[in-house]
């Protein structure tokens, strides 16, 4: 069964909503990300650490606000992180010392954290099976949209207004959508799943489909994560590629990443999501031996072409995975949505930093991960029973 019993009528626009409040991840890091050098000589300090806050509340938060989606619904849980979201972007704006400035961010990183939860958690609210991993291949393609237009945005915000432009258009943003969805966004917590406690964390996480698929989810995730930080060592360091130069290739490649989940929905129509969650992490594979074997060559070629076969099978990935890992919590789906989103987030930072601190060139850090990663994921799925 493809929808759950919630109308039809209430599954589009929680589609919708559930778009418009993933937006807010990537855009809490990409917006500014152009500002950063501006921010840097404002505080005298490096700045950078108010990515990893806002990337660790961003996953930490999901582990409150899953399991009080559950218990008091989507509508609030959303609509109150996004106001979250606005009220510490507009005070970030304001801020002259930066340690009130990172408090600021963990704030905003956990209002991002309610609204993503909710957003996949409505998902499975509304849809099961394919047309789940459907609606999350679309919010993976949605999610692509903001790095391949938001470092622009911000470039030109920060060179016209300064920096504090940034956060200020963050501000409005989630402002201006609480609004929208406080008049149009449906409630898709059912009335009789209301007071229901559902599963404890520990029986959970011990449900094979959620460690094993979430593994997937995670891992890809992770990947794409640790070739953004380091691409900037490959490409502009060794490569020598103009900042202008590496952002267009950074937007192309966001750009592939959401043809690749668009084509993702036709694929899953057509095929089950266990073959399609096969071809993605066979494709990953295929981009991590190529990682290794064009290692050291010159030029930009050697990194991007292995990248783009790796985004590809993110793209292939991450909607199966997510959907076959939530599909068993049907009575918790923010507690699932919670957990889920905790373990990509958390170990994405985690293993993006590892891979930047090993003393290996970035294609080689990456191209081991990769064929690691991938290969684990592929024998997990060999143990898993038929599913989709």
């Amino acid at each position: 069964m493809q929808l759950t019993s919630l109308a039809l009528r209430q599954a589009n626009p929680a589609t919708a909503a559930a778009i418009l409040l993933i937006l807010f991840n990537p855009l809490g890091i990409d917006l500014y990300l152009a500002a950063l050098p501006a921010m840097q000589r404002f505080f005298q300090a490096d700045v950078s650490a108010s990515i990893s806050v806002f990337v660790f509340s961003l996953g930490l938060g999901q582990l409150l606000f899953g399991p009080l989606a559950d218990r008091i619904g989507r509508r609030p849980v959303a609509l109150g992180g996004l106001l979250l979201y606005a009220l510490s972007a507009a005070l970030a704006s304001q801020c002259d010392s930066l340690p009130a400035f990172l408090a600021l961010r963990a704030l905003q990183g956990l209002g991002a954290s309610a609204s993503s939860v909710c957003a996949f958690t409505m998902i499975r609210d509304c849809f099961s099976g394919n047309a789940a991993a459907q609606r999350y291949s679309m919010l993976n393609g949605a999610l692509n949209i903001v790095p391949a237009l938001a470092p622009a945005l911000g470039g030109l915000l920060t060179e016209h207004y300064g920096w504090q432009a940034c956060f200020l258009f963050l501000a409005l943003a989630a402002l201006s959508t609480s609004a929208w969805l406080a008049r149009l966004m449906p409630e898709t917590l059912p009335p009789q799943r209301e007071r229901q406690s559902g599963p404890g964390l520990g029986q959970m996480l011990r449900h094979p489909a959620l460690w094993r698929y979430g593994a997937c989810s995670s891992s890809a995730l992770g990947l794409i994560i640790s070739y953004v930080t380091l691409a900037p060592g490959v490409l502009i360091d060794r490569a020598g590629l103009s900042s202008a130069t590496f952002g267009l290739l950074f937007g192309a490649n966001a750009l592939l990443i959401m043809a690749s989940s668009l084509a993702g929905l036709q694929l899953i129509s057509r095929f089950s999501q266990r073959r399609v969650l096969h071809a993605g992490l066979g494709l990953m594979l295929a981009a991590g031996a190529l990682l290794l074997g064009l290692a050291g060559q010159q030029g930009a070629w050697h990194y991007m072409l292995p990248v783009a076969v790796l985004s590809v099978g993110f793209a292939l990935t991450l909607g199966p995975a997510a959907s076959m890992a939530m599909a068993p919590f049907a009575e918790s789906a923010g507690r699932a949505a919670a957990i889920l989103g905790c373990a990509q987030m958390l170990f994405a930072a985690a293993l993006s930093a590892l891979l930047a601190a090993l003393p290996l060139s970035g294609e080689r850090a990456l191209g081991s991960a990769v064929i690691a990663l991938s290969l684990l994921c592929l024998a997990l799925q060999r143990a898993a029973p038929r599913q989709g």
